[in-house]
């Protein structure tokens, strides 16, 4: 239920309500637009909107098949896989808008894929236990590899740290080319 109200609230950008008078709204678009209800009016929202509950979904139905024992690390994927989804929704609808992407926007969108692709490798070897004590799942460290003191582990706290912060570069930096477009003229996506 949470996801399909999420879903209206993104697919309609907010104009939708929650209340009582839900029921009779829907009866009367039934009512009258029926017809016109068979292709969406917004595609490009739609088809980010079902690409996502898949992927979602996805992960939901894996989670309560598999119940992996590092919850922490599966949450952690989710999310990671939501934010980029969002970043390539919008970078591919801003081009779809024929919008450009500024250098500084593109050199942060390199540097974020770059930072993530690093992150993830260190991410995947899987160091930490969070099932066992913290003596036990210290037995597992590797040999430090930066500065003689950092091992894998460390090393994607900074670099997945690196990601986020070129992450939330890129979506602030990707509208730098509309700051002199007046706001009746930019397209909401």
């Amino acid at each position: 239920m949470t996801c399909c109200v999420l879903s209206a609230q993104i697919y309609y950008m907010g104009r939708w309500k929650l209340d009582l008078g839900i029921f009779k709204r829907i009866y009367l678009v039934m009512k009258t637009d029926c017809l016109q209800c068979t292709r969406p009016i917004y595609m490009d929202r739609m088809i980010l909107l079902i690409t996502g509950n898949l992927i979602n979904w996805s992960f939901a139905i894996f989670g309560v098949i598999t119940q992996p024992k590092d919850f922490a690390s599966f949450l952690l994927a989710i999310f990671i896989i939501n934010s980029m989804l969002y970043l390539g929704f919008y970078i591919v609808m801003k081009l779809r808008n024929k919008e450009r992407i500024v250098l500084r926007a593109f050199v942060f969108i390199c540097l974020t894929c770059g930072f993530w692709a690093a992150a993830l490798y260190f991410f995947m070897q899987a160091l930490s236990q969070w099932d066992k004590t913290p003596a036990v799942s210290r037995e597992g460290n590797r040999d430090c590899i930066l500065l003689d003191f950092y091992d894998h582990h460390d090393v994607w706290h900074f670099l997945s740290a690196c990601a986020m912060f070129f992450s939330f570069m890129s979506l602030m930096t990707l509208d730098d080319d509309l700051d002199r477009t007046k706001r009746c003229k930019i397209p909401v996506f």
